[in-house]
């Protein structure tokens, strides 16, 4: 694919997604405003050159769409930079100051500000609650398999049969839990919660980091216990066409039993064998129906880059495991309290990654910018309803919290000087305020042109390996 093609395929979703969301947000800023009889003179999606607008002739708001559909804000009566501090105008009436932002009441200026992203997490809810009572959500019970002496989970103590309540402080629901807040935590301790034979164990553990890659070539920094459920049966899922298990004449639905002579009684157990067998011919024993067969297969020799930057070679067959959770169901009052407990548990990784990148846990690189965005968006519009939906709560989700960050420019900026204000009785000075809202300004646009520097990077990259 070249690389207009990469980037026309994907530019289309992006712009509808980002639109909708920066729509919610600036609504969110609008509707708290005009409902506390605030003026908005401009209602903007996007930023720069004006492509399309109209004026209300009710309420003389300007509604456009900008060039650059990367943001948006509104501009209410008073503010000579919308983007800016704001700033009293003196040549106000006394009617128009009446309707002006910067002449109301502290708790009624915090809620404008707070009310977008607000909205954003709204938003975000609303559509988790759409998901769960179309799709479900994915379930297996937190009961594991650890393979003897292999892995972390194994190195401190767990044994198969274990059910985990609790990883990281929070309670685990599912397998799919264990997981999902295992891979936030590469190479970082966190406490894992587990009971055998009615009583309770508390242990130390550190996810081992892994480059997982998903159907795309992403590759993602995730934590690896060494772990998998009771229920994921040794059976052959997808066979992927060309791969060296089709060659060797695996097919979907065979159930492995040995492996070189290794009896295999959980997934997991296959390609703890098939990784250190690259390029050696390997004997497997199936279950195909009634029949038994012995197969012979080849796995293939694969550079797999370790997260320090080296390599190391493993095998690989080339299937998967057949999707062995069951599907949750929910009410409407069950999805309705799931859904704001599945955006409160997105909100707080979003925060744990940020705080993982500022100590240096998390490399840089993983910080991306609109061409990343834009990419996964595209990537996602392939596989389905179920998945784009997801994608837009978790962009969303990121939008509302990001913007809550106390940093000047941001949202939480604004909040934070009023927090001040509130504090001292009076507000900080105009000069204070803009040399504040300067280095805001400073911060967000170097971060902006890192993220697009990584995302530079990183499909230059894909492209060189096409």
């Amino acid at each position: 694919m070249d690389f207009v093609g990469f980037i026309t395929d994907n530019i289309i979703t992006f712009i509808v997604i980002m639109t909708v969301l920066v729509f919610v947000h600036e609504w969110g800023h609008y509707w708290i405003g005009v409902r506390n009889g605030i003026k908005a003179e401009v209602f903007s999606v996007g930023f720069g050159r004006e492509l399309w607008g109209w004026t209300s002739p009710k309420t003389g708001t300007r509604w456009k769409i900008s060039i650059l559909p990367l943001g948006g804000y509104v501009k209410f009566l008073g503010d000579s930079n919308p983007t800016g501090a704001g700033a009293v105008d003196d040549r106000l009436s006394a009617e128009e100051r009446k309707r002006a932002f910067h002449t109301q009441p502290l708790v009624v200026r915090a809620a404008v500000v707070a009310a977008g992203p607000i909205a954003n997490l709204l938003l975000a809810i609303v559509l988790m609650f759409v998901l769960l009572m179309t799709y479900g959500r994915p379930f297996t019970p937190p009961q594991v398999v650890v393979p003897a002496g292999s892995g972390p989970a194994a190195a401190a103590g767990m044994q198969t049969g274990d059910i985990v309540t609790e990883i990281a402080g929070r309670g685990v629901d599912s397998f799919e839990d264990i997981i999902g807040v295992a891979q936030l935590y590469p190479g970082v301790p966190i406490t894992i919660v587990f009971t055998r034979d009615g009583k309770s164990y508390h242990r130390s553990i550190t996810p081992a980091p892994r480059l997982l890659v998903d159907r795309f070539k992403n590759e993602h920094r995730m934590g690896d216990l060494g772990i998998d459920s009771v229920q994921a049966l040794p059976v052959v899922g997808r066979v992927f066409p060309g791969s060296a298990a089709e060659q060797g004449g695996l097919h979907s639905g065979d159930r492995i039993l040995e492996v070189e002579g290794t009896r295999i009684d959980y997934f997991m157990d296959i390609p703890r064998i098939i990784r250190q067998r690259a390029g050696q011919p390997t004997k497997i024993l199936v279950q195909r129906g009634r029949d038994t067969i012995e197969l012979t297969v080849m796995p293939v020799a694969e550079q797999i880059r370790q997260p320090d930057g080296t390599t190391r070679v493993e095998g690989r067959l080339g299937f998967s495991s057949p999707l062995a959770s069951q599907v949750k169901r929910f009410g409407p009052l069950e999805a309705a309290g799931q859904s704001v407990v599945e955006v409160w548990h997105m909100s707080g990784t979003i925060y744990t990654v940020l705080k993982q990148i500022i100590l240096g846990l998390r490399p840089a690189n993983e910080i991306g910018g609109p061409i990343r965005i834009a990419k996964t968006a595209g990537e996602v519009s392939q596989i389905g309803w179920g998945a784009i939906l997801y994608f837009v709560i978790g962009l969303s989700v990121t939008l509302g919290v990001f913007n809550l960050l106390p940093v000047p420019m941001l949202d939480g900026g604004h909040l934070l000087f009023y927090a001040i204000e509130w504090v001292r009785g009076r507000p900080l000075s105009e000069r204070t305020q803009e040399i504040g809202f300067r280095i805001g300004l400073a911060a967000m646009g170097g971060l902006m042109i890192f993220a697009t520097y990584n995302d530079i990077v990183l499909i230059i990259t894909r492209l060189l390996t096409l």
